[in-house]
């Protein structure tokens, strides 16, 4: 990605989000995977990363303490489940912000925008974020993104969907399920998988993601849905 195609995705994402960005080289680092960093002499994310993260701690910490009536131990679980790298990359990908990670040449051969990276650029974002426009934009955010999903308990990103398959099926049947890869689309540093999962030489369910991972545990979520009813 050029530098101007950069710029414009970065502007359009700031049109989105309500803000005119003061410093855009704060913002190219936060997106700037360490292997672009190698290869072009510059800095990468990981120290934006180190202070979004505190931060994303901090304002999901106050909320909870000011709304939830909770001991310490089940406001930790609870932020636990809302501030993870599963989490983070859901956030990520409704910012729209994968779509501006710069990646070197030999990552995106290896495909290496995965759910780390995707999670990781969600932090360094909100680190750049609050040294250029405030805690207070950040907060917003974080209200706009995060928050909802607490309050609603949204946590379909923390199950797993393939263990539970596995236990229904094998408490029918001695044979376990098989994942095939049935096509993988995008260019490498944004690929879609699309997954099925097999029992017996039956397909039970599909499912598509980021990553085969991601795929995988959609496709054991369909199968669910269609063989526990």
């Amino acid at each position: 990605m050029s530098k101007d195609d950069f710029a414009i995705k970065l502007k359009e994402l700031s049109l989105k989000l309500g803000f005119t960005i003061h410093d855009e080289i704060l913002f190219r680092e936060a997106f700037t995977h360490p292997s672009y960093a190698n290869e072009n002499k510059g800095e990468h994310y990981d120290r934006l990363e180190f202070l979004g993260d505190a931060i994303l701690d901090f304002i999901v910490s106050e909320y909870l303490y000011n709304h939830f009536k909770l001991a310490e131990g089940e406001m930790t679980k609870i932020r636990a489940k809302f501030v993870c790298a599963s989490a983070n990359v859901e956030y990520s990908r409704e910012l729209g912000l994968p779509e501006l990670i710069l990646l070197g040449h030999g990552a995106q051969e290896h495909n290496e925008s995965s759910h780390a990276v995707i999670a990781d650029v969600f932090e360094s974002f909100l680190g750049a974020l609050y040294l250029d426009q405030g805690l207070e934009r950040v907060r917003t955010l974080i209200q706009k993104v995060v928050l909802p999903k607490i309050n609603v308990q949204k946590v379909d990103f923390f199950i797993d969907y393939k263990s539970k398959l596995q236990e229904y099926v094998q408490a029918e049947s001695r044979q376990g399920v098989i994942y095939t890869l049935i096509e993988e689309v995008g260019p490498p540093h944004d690929k879609t998988f699309t997954t099925s999962v097999n029992h017996d030489g039956i397909i039970l369910g599909t499912g598509q993601g980021k990553s085969k991972k991601e795929a995988e545990q959609n496709a054991a979520k369909d199968a669910l849905q269609k063989v526990a009813r």
